[in-house]
């Protein structure tokens, strides 16, 4: 298995969890293209349809029947997936492409028997229709493959149809599909890679490694939308105190690293979504049960605690004040603003009662 398993870009390129993600995010990307290949797929089996009647075969030969029937589940499934998620989407996508190279498996039979031999193009043209599906993976393609090729056995050596040199045919088509597909496998996901990082730099600050100003709005809505019955949510703006006295008074080099010593303070708690408002601000973001208090009320004590002096400061270490706004109920907000004004009306009145506090309130 460890030998065989790097053969495989999407067993061994990325980490499970960084695979999921990029999964779901090719499933997203494609399913519009899937649904028009899809579309071609119905069209072109009706052409052949449409053909073989005008070359003499009836309507409802077992080769026409087999098509309509792929045609139909194609159909079907296409207006059912609508209201899939991207994994059940994806898996059911593979559960009808197995059935439609069974049905077709069954018109290369057909065929066989009306012409007297199974022509090299039709299982051709299925192996590259398989390489030609964008949301599939190498593993996957291979299974449908594999299966294209049985049903080619099967008709070969279980029933008198001559199949000539199609297996031969199909099975180089295979090795050169395989091939190409490995290459655009790791291609896919070497561009996810590189899109992800860049992305990451985009919400990152370079200073603390915090999430930056951008990307604040959509994580506040993300973690509003997943706010469920029991929980609230509280949203706090903390700004250290005296902190451009401690910048004239030790040097702007030491202040960056307090900035990055208190960065790491509050990241400690994987419970709080943190962001690096800009200069000496952070927005802090938690979830937590109603009968709760919220965690971000203790960080003034937890940074006083940490002892950091400020000779400038009237505490004599490094503190911080921050105003505290709980959220009991997300669908009377109207947006990030309303909470940011309310979390900066707190931060003030902190700092008007002296500082190294919190001061909260409940938006019910």
């Amino acid at each position: 298995m460890p030998l065989i398993k790097p053969i495989f870009p999407a067993s061994s390129y990325l980490d499970p969890a960084s695979e999921a993600e990029f999964r779901h995010h090719l499933v997203q990307k494609t399913r519009t293209s899937t649904k028009r290949l899809a579309l071609i797929c119905i069209g072109l089996m009706l052409v052949f349809c449409a053909t073989d009647i005008l070359l003499g075969d009836s309507w409802h030969s077992l080769n026409n029947l087999a098509r309509y029937a792929a045609a139909v589940i194609i159909w079907l499934y296409l207006m059912y997936s609508v209201r899939l998620n991207a994994n059940n989407w994806l898996q059911g996508w593979l559960a009808v492409s197995a059935v439609v190279i069974v049905l077709l498996a069954v018109t290369f039979y057909a065929s066989g028997q009306y012409f007297g031999k199974l022509g090299e193009g039709g299982p051709m043209l299925v192996a590259f229709a398989i390489a030609a599906m964008p949301i599939f993976h190498l593993q996957q393609k291979l299974l449908l493959w594999l299966l294209l090729l049985s049903n080619l056995l099967f008709i070969k050596y279980c029933s008198s149809t001559d199949t000539g040199w199609g297996i031969f045919y199909l099975l180089i088509s295979i090795i050169l599909c395989l091939s190409w597909q490995r290459q655009f496998d790791k291609l896919l996901r070497n561009q996810f890679k590189a899109v992800r990082l860049e992305q990451q730099k985009a919400e990152t600050d370079q200073l603390t490694g915090l999430l930056n100003r951008r990307s604040f709005e959509q994580r506040l809505m993300q973690k509003l939308t997943e706010l469920s019955s029991g929980q609230q949510l509280s949203l706090g703006l903390l700004d250290i105190d005296y902190f451009k006295r401690y910048n004239d008074h030790y040097g702007h080099l030491d202040g960056d690293l307090v900035l990055v010593q208190i960065a790491r303070l509050l990241s400690a708690n994987p419970a709080l979504t943190v962001v690096r408002f800009g200069g000496e601000e952070f927005i802090l973001i938690e979830q937590h049960a109603a009968t709760e208090a919220a965690a971000l009320l203790q960080l003034p004590t937890q940074l006083a605690s940490l002892a950091i002096p400020h000779a400038a400061s009237p505490f004599g270490v490094v503190t911080a004040s921050i105003g505290v706004v709980t959220l009991t109920d997300p669908t009377h907000v109207s947006g990030s603003g309303e909470l940011m004004q309310q979390a900066d009306i707190l931060l003030y009145q902190a700092k008007q009662q002296g500082r190294n506090q919190a001061q909260q309130r409940l938006l019910a």
